[in-house]
């Protein structure tokens, strides 16, 4: 069972084939197979990929503006689904991209007196800081954290049918 999205604006639909131009499939062989193309951002050929254009048009990139279209580059992306009036992303034209989020949040902590000690900031017996008072004394997070918040994931390929 593979997970199947309509990058397309007008669901133009290949009869001979159980996928539309501008569906996009995550794929765990190494191997584009015929008929898709990789979700890679390059630019492609309006004339050559005529039918995928019709579909997705330039909804992720103009390519030159003239005779190409880029592709959707989904190299290390997760997919969501698009608002489309429900109100939990609104404003977001299909095919736009967001940067990365944490939601505003606080970390309640004790208010007492930071005692100086050789070495870091002492509270209540624990070492906040690493160097004087004047310094970050703020909370390193610990285990599993990294430059990036992400939930645990596989990583695909992800593919897009042209014709």
């Amino acid at each position: 069972m593979s997970f199947i999205y309509n990058a397309g604006t007008d669901g133009i639909y290949n009869e001979s084939d159980e996928f539309m131009a501008g569906q996009i499939a995550y794929c765990a062989a190494g191997v584009i197979p015929s008929g898709w193309l990789e979700c890679n951002g390059a630019a492609i050929s309006r004339a050559t990929y005529g039918t995928l254009f019709a579909s997705i048009g330039t909804n992720y990139g103009v390519g030159d503006g003239a005779t190409t279209f880029n592709l959707p580059d989904l190299r290390g992306e997760f997919l969501r689904g698009a608002d489309r009036g429900r109100g939990v992303d609104p404003g977001r034209a299909l095919g736009s991209a967001q940067l990365d989020s944490v939601q505003d949040h606080k970390h309640d902590m004790p208010i007492g007196t930071l005692y100086a000690k050789a070495g870091g900031v002492i509270y209540s017996g624990g070492v906040y800081g690493d160097t004087s008072i004047g310094e970050k004394t703020g909370l390193v997070n610990g285990a599993k954290s990294s430059g990036e918040t992400r939930p645990r994931n596989v990583a695909v390929l992800t593919i897009i049918k042209y014709s």
